[in-house]
């Protein structure tokens, strides 16, 4: 069948032809298809085209589309593949057609005519194309400048000039649509001897272009439930990227219904893996076939740092549960509710502004409280010293930063190696708990007096130690780094989302956001440095400052009995004793470093033994025998799952999850203050309500993968599924105003 004859077939297709009625159409469409006919027969009887240099060919101008062969190589090498590319030309607006064209258009047919016949042609391979929706159409297909690479191969012992005759038909549109065909004719000397050409490095990209046919391994696989169909995609090439598929074949997946994906996320020492969820047609739905064939994409494809396999994945039926509400391919951090949970839809701008303003809140955080008792001391001593008070704001400022840069370097490279990331992860870990303990009782210890932070100053005058605090720049740039480390339990509002991006974004892109992260963290004490009549208003150092200090270690010893009890959900009885032994021995070791610094004896034997002592408790906890594999589930509350919220769902129950963790303290501040209150659990037992608890206290990869599908890599997450299927996102700080009104 003739491209006309084809086009006439499916003249439906063309919306513009609608509005001018059927006659017109047909006449128009016989009218450029005669037109065209006659001017590739007026151009072939002159034969093979007279005046072509080595490795040129003629261009064939159409009415909207010019079509001509490039050559990589100025000459035909025997044995060996010749890369060739036919090209398209196509005036401003006008497109045509990839070889799966979609909800309409016809593709490009490529016929080659080849001397000496001994010459072989690969059929025209076609670029990823671009997807257009066009009055509630949805096709796929080229404009500009678009190359079909194709190889060509001859045998041993050929010679003289190797004839390339090709004809191509297509259909060309733009507010219409006019089937078109050209014949273009090519001329290449046989030669070994042949250089690159001019048109060398437009083949090499052509050719770099088209989607790599994979053959499956079985880390792609394709399952079908009536309608739904999902694709699920394993390796590392798919780490935080998000999926497309399109389809080789008409009527397998309905266009018009955009696809959902789960960004490509990593499952702690699982394979990272991704999801791609699409709606069968209805025909397709009734007969599935055992394969589907097409094109995955990720990402774009490779001309916007993605890549593209042309691949086929069995297709098996099975259950498959309804896409999560979030489509983390459109906007990889966006949520369910903007307004409420701060979420965003706008790309690197939007989560460089969210961190910034999440850096600012996490300062009113209560993990975040201890430290700034700290930086207090800090503002007191130096706040009549104009030039002392902005040397403290800027060291503390490069302790945020530099610890961020720190930060986010290393989940890169987690999440490069294909380990589970997210903010706050780190705390999953108990060596890293028993470890904030051990510093946090070095810092009590300090303020309660036992010794001083000296950095080597054994010339400091006995009196002022004993008097006031020593503070110098270091201790400020220390507390920068301090800061950062016991901020990661808290998730501010705003700050979820920048970090849900960053995560998902390249390495530059992510350190730009956990930089501005750490100045909005740092501006408000920066501020106070630079502007030193804001700190005078407080009171002159002094003796004072001694209580004062005792009364600031009191947050901190708080925090260390937090710290303790997240403990106590991580290791058994007897790593919680152990880490406790060890902060004895610390405590120990700082008391004998305080008479030691005081002018006092001190044995270097006993100071060493309580040394080893501490980091043997640390060593001990970091081998992992002492570890919690599992966490009870609390009155009230069922252990979360996938399967079962999926059951719970099944069966018309509304469900209510909360993505929480013992180190969280965000999560626990809720909890207490309006998750356990009387009316909370009341109205959500008359509604019904099934309530689940997704624990991320240690690590769990399929919580992980579930908080990826919400564009989130840390907690708190809140979730609500209503009867209907349709889903709410809550903020991260809650009141029982927000979740009574989410209700129903």
């Amino acid at each position: 069948m003739s491209l006309l004859s084809a086009f006439l077939k499916h003249a439906k297709f063309s919306v513009a032809f609608g509005r001018l009625g059927t006659a017109f159409v047909i006449a128009a469409a016989l009218s450029a298809g005669a037109l065209t006919s006659n001017c590739a027969l007026a151009a072939s009887d002159d034969g093979w085209f007279s005046a072509i240099d080595a490795g040129r060919g003629e261009k064939k101008a159409g009415p909207h589309v010019t079509v001509d062969i490039i050559a990589e190589k100025t000459s035909l090498t025997p044995q060996a593949v010749n890369r060739f590319a036919v090209r398209f030309r196509h005036q401003e607006g006008w497109h045509t057609y990839w070889k799966m064209p979609g909800d309409a258009g016809l593709p490009p047919e490529f016929t080659f005519t080849l001397s000496p016949s001994e010459l072989k042609a690969s059929a025209p391979l076609f670029p990823l194309p671009e997807r257009t929706v066009t009055s509630g159409l949805i096709t796929f297909g080229y404009g500009g400048e678009t190359l079909f690479p194709f190889n060509v191969e001859l045998p041993r012992g050929a010679s003289g000039r190797a004839q390339i005759a090709l004809h191509v038909e297509y259909l060309a549109c733009k507010d219409m649509c006019v089937p078109e065909s050209a014949d273009v004719k090519f001329s290449i000397p046989i030669d070994i001897k042949g250089k690159d050409s001019d048109d060398a490095a437009a083949v090499a990209a052509a050719v770099r272009a088209i989607p790599e046919r994979v053959q499956n391994d079985g880390s792609i696989k394709a399952t079908i439930d009536g309608n739904r169909i999902r694709i699920d995609v394993a390796g590392n090439a798919i780490v935080g990227r998000s999926l497309d598929f399109l389809p080789s074949e008409k009527n397998v997946i309905d266009l018009r219904q955009a696809p959902q994906t789960v960004v490509g996320i990593t499952q702690g020492n699982e394979p990272p893996s991704a999801s791609l969820w699409l709606a069968a047609t209805e025909r397709f739905a009734k007969t599935p076939q055992p394969a589907l064939e097409g094109v995955l994409v990720a990402d774009g494809g490779p001309a916007k740092g993605g890549w593209a396999i042309d691949t086929s994945m069995p297709l098996q039926t099975g259950s498959v549960a309804p896409p999560p509400a979030v489509n983390t391919a459109q906007a990889k951090a966006a949520s369910a509710d903007l307004n409420n949970s701060g979420q965003m839809t706008a790309g690197t701008g939007a989560a460089l502004l969210f961190a910034f303003l999440g850096g600012l809140i996490l300062n009113l955080m209560p993990c975040v409280f201890p430290v700034l008792s700290l930086k207090l001391l800090d503002l007191v001593q130096g706040a009549h010293q104009s030039q002392r008070l902005i040397g403290h704001g800027l060291a503390f400022t490069g302790g945020v930063l530099l610890s961020m840069v720190l930060l986010s370097g290393t989940l890169m490279a987690l999440r490069t190696a294909g380990h589970a990331v997210g903010w706050g992860f780190q705390l999953q870990s108990p060596w890293v708990v028993a470890a904030l303990i051990l510093l946090f009782g070095a810092i009590a210890c300090n303020l309660l007096g036992l010794y001083e932070f000296t950095f080597g100053s054994r010339a400091a005058d006995l009196k002022v130690v004993r008097s006031l605090p020593q503070s110098g720049i270091t201790s400020s740039f220390f507390s920068g780094i301090l800061a950062v480390i016991v901020a990661s339990p808290c998730t501010a509002p705003f700050m979820g989302a920048g970090i849900g991006y960053a995560l998902t974004q390249p390495a530059a892109e992510a350190m730009l956001v956990f930089l501005s992260l750490g100045l909005g963290m740092a501006t408000p004490w920066l501020l106070l440095c630079l502007f030193p009549a804001w700190a005078k208003k407080l009171p002159k150092p002094g003796p004072w400052m001694n209580t004062f200090k005792k009364v600031m270690a009191v947050p901190m010893l708080l925090a260390l009995l937090w710290l303790a009890w997240v403990l106590t959900k991580q290791v058994d009885y007897r790593g919680l004793l152990i880490v406790l032994l060890g902060l004895a021995a610390l405590a120990a070791f700082c008391w004998l470093l305080g008479r030691r610094q005081f002018g006092r004896s001190s044995s270097t034997i006993v100071m060493a033994a309580l040394g080893t002592l501490t980091a043997a408790s640390l060593a001990l906890t970091a081998c992992g025998i002492f570890d919690r594999h599992s966490v009870s589930t609390e009155e009230g509350w069922s252990t979360w799952s996938a399967e079962a919220v999926q059951s719970a769902s099944s069966a018309g129950r509304p469900v209510f999850i909360d993505f929480t963790a013992a180190w969280c303290i965000t999560c626990q501040a809720n909890k207490l203050a309006v998750l356990d209150r009387e009316e909370v659990v009341s109205r959500m037992s008359e509604l019904g309500y099934v309530r689940f608890l997704a624990d991320w206290t240690n690590k769990d990869p399929a919580i992980t993968k579930e908080l990826a599908k919400y564009g989130r890599t840390g907690v708190p997450l809140y979730v609500l599924i209503y009867k209907d299927g349709t889903v709410k996102v809550l903020p991260e700080l809650l009141t029982t105003g927000t979740v009574l009104d989410a209700l129903k």
